[in-house]
């Protein structure tokens, strides 16, 4: 099976995402890449898969610049014209936890994609305006809660006479590479602009149809290992690879986050 590991990158150091290049380093799994445009290129290498860099735009966390970068990717992937038989979606912090064998072998379901049940919070990071998109709002809870205050002031509802029903997950995803065309031609795109935390609902409502009824952890659901409990999400070090290696080669491809590179090696020292 051939396999596009789409990247959202961002920073000075890429030596966490070159070790994972490294680890998957294959001709049937192939990289595209998008380096947020605030820090400077890096410059990647590998043997066998190909890599592939997409054009950059500044990304804010918290606002569609995920969204649109995000869709940048998936245009990049499509456009390649390789029939990928699955697409994912990772962080430049994220690590794998399969081996490169297992990982192209392990892929059997159409979509693995979180959900977790909405409320009206999350319904109102599309239906409000957020004039948001090129500001660094990270930890700027009471501007944002301006923001709110006004839209219900004025009655803002960006839904409103729109049959969309906002669903919400983990952004990260392993997906076949059947939905790139769904995804890429909804038609609604507009209603991400200007909107908050949107990545987290972007994938979810144009696929919604593809909610299971019953739901379990959202990261589980797309094969990621994520720790929401002990951070926002907890950052791995040297000292959880016991826990790591417990869950090597089982159901999740990826872990996230962590800082230092090394742990791929280390997860992986019998393997090389």
């Amino acid at each position: 099976m051939k396999h596009a590991i789409m990247v959202l990158g961002s920073g000075n150091d890429a030596e966490i995402l070159q070790k994972l290049i490294n680890h998957f380093d294959d001709s049937e799994i192939d990289f595209f890449i998008h380096w947020d445009q605030k820090y400077r290129l890096p410059n990647l290498k590998s043997q066998k898969s190909q890599i592939k860099f997409v054009p950059r735009i500044k990304v804010y966390w918290g606002t569609s610049t995920l969204v649109y970068a995000e869709k940048r990717l998936l245009e990049c992937v499509y456009n390649s014209h390789k029939e990928y038989n699955y697409v994912h979606l990772i962080s430049s912090t994220d690590i794998p936890l399969m081996t490169r064998q297992y990982f192209k072998k392990f892929f059997n379901k159409e979509l693995y994609l979180g959900f977790v049940p909405v409320n009206k919070k999350d319904i109102q990071r599309l239906s409000f305006y957020y004039p948001i998109d090129h500001l660094n709002i990270r930890n700027s809870g009471f501007f944002i809660g301006i923001i709110k205050v006004l839209n219900i002031i004025f009655h803002i509802n960006r839904l409103k006479d729109k049959n969309i029903v906002p669903m919400k997950g983990s952004q990260w995803f392993s997906i076949q590479g059947k939905f790139l065309p769904i995804i890429l031609k909804y038609n609604n795109m507009d209603i991400f602009k200007h909107s908050f935390l949107s990545d987290e609902t972007y994938l979810q409502t144009i696929l919604s149809n593809y909610r299971p009824s019953q739901l379990i952890d959202d990261n589980e659901m797309a094969a990621r290992y994520i720790d929401w409990n002990r951070g926002t999400p907890y950052t791995f070090t040297e000292k959880d690879i016991p826990e790591l290696k417990q869950v090597i080669n089982t159901k999740f491809a990826f872990a996230r986050k962590v800082r230092d590179a090394s742990l791929i090696d280390k997860l992986f020292i019998s393997d090389k």
